[in-house]
């Protein structure tokens, strides 16, 4: 795929929809309903493929996107649906792969927000058109996608605290469920406290980046491809997705977590108003990255738990998709890396 493939798609696109049926439930139905529905009043829509959260969605999700020839594949949900998108676009060749393009119906939308996009639970008609407009007459833009073993991310990898809270909000979340009570972000507030407070212990650690080794004590490290993290952090202070190579942002310690996410914090803040903004002086960029642990440590990929394991072997794959983003509205993260 060529890095100059951006363009802007002037005829009504076909498209294919993919639907993550949690995101379209409860409190967000009304949304989803609404956004779906000036979907296909601006789209040719050839396929719906629903995700089942399962190993076979990405090649369900891919045999769609080959039988229709569809210019454009859409993920309507979370940055999880984002990433099954990804993965079935990644089975197709270069030549037969249609453009990522968004409904953020998730928690995070990390992804959506990193691309100019908005989320649909909280700004309503305003996020729709903008999604819309960027399927209808966006740029689609070539970007790097991220892989942790075989499995692609496109916003980020975490492990260590991180790991540790969103595997024990899964496990409040599902007990919660069971007994039908509502979750909300309050869930993630009281994960995060209960992990911090529980889950104070540093790992050592063998980083390997593009072939240099060093040893390192641990808390956690985030590898990340996209800018926005966690909805919304931002270690870097430009990032357009498309230089090749992966952002890692390690911390040592507890005290220097809590120091380092709330400038995170104020730096997408600053973005997000166009200011420029120093990336995080801890941040590090390497092609491929090896972390090599002493211990299984709980891990994520784009939101999304993963096992733990004592070895992680990441590294990108350069303009590897296209995605579709607004055609006036500049793409938060869209300045050149420096």
């Amino acid at each position: 795929m060529e890095p100059h493939s951006a363009h802007a798609e002037l005829r009504v696109p076909r498209v294919a929809l993919v639907v993550n049926p949690r995101c379209c439930a409860g409190p967000r139905a009304g949304v989803a309903t609404t956004a779906i529905a000036r979907l296909r009043a601006s789209s040719c829509v050839a396929a719906e493929v629903e995700t089942r959260s399962d190993s076979d969605d990405a090649s369900r999700i891919a045999a769609v996107l080959e039988q229709t020839r569809a210019d454009v594949a859409i993920a309507a949900g979370g940055d999880g649906t984002v990433g099954r998108v990804v993965a079935a676009l990644l089975r197709l060749p270069d030549e037969a792969r249609a453009a990522l393009a968004i409904l953020p119906l998730g928690t995070g939308n990390n992804a959506a927000r990193s691309f100019g996009l908005r989320s649909l639970r909280r700004e309503r008609d305003g996020a729709v058109e903008l999604a819309i407009a960027a399927i209808a007459s966006g740029t689609r833009r070539a970007i790097d996608v991220g892989l942790v073993g075989e499995r692609p991310f496109l916003g980020s990898f975490a492990v260590g605290l991180d790991g540790e809270i969103l595997r024990l909000r899964n496990r409040m979340q599902r007990h919660l469920e069971a007994a039908g009570a509502r979750t909300g972000y309050g869930l993630y507030l009281a994960s995060f406290a209960l992990s911090f407070v529980s889950a104070q212990r540093r790992f050592g650690a063998r980083l390997v980046l593009d072939g240099v080794a060093e040893r390192r004590s641990l808390y956690n490290a985030v590898v990340s491809n996209a800018p926005v993290y966690a909805g919304p952090l931002r270690f870097d202070g430009a990032n357009d997705c498309a230089d090749g190579r992966l952002d890692l942002h390690a911390v040592d310690s507890a005290a220097r977590y809590v120091a380092e996410y709330p400038r995170a914090w104020l730096r997408y803040l600053r973005v997000l108003r166009g200011a420029q903004a120093a990336p995080s002086p801890l941040l590090v960029r390497a092609r491929e990255i090896l972390v090599e642990l002493d211990r299984p440590v709980a891990a994520l990929v784009d939101g999304e738990e993963i096992d733990a394991a004592p070895c992680y072997r990441l590294r990108a794959l350069p303009h590897a998709i296209r995605v579709c983003t607004p055609p006036v509205t500049t793409p938060a993260g869209s300045a050149p890396r420096r």
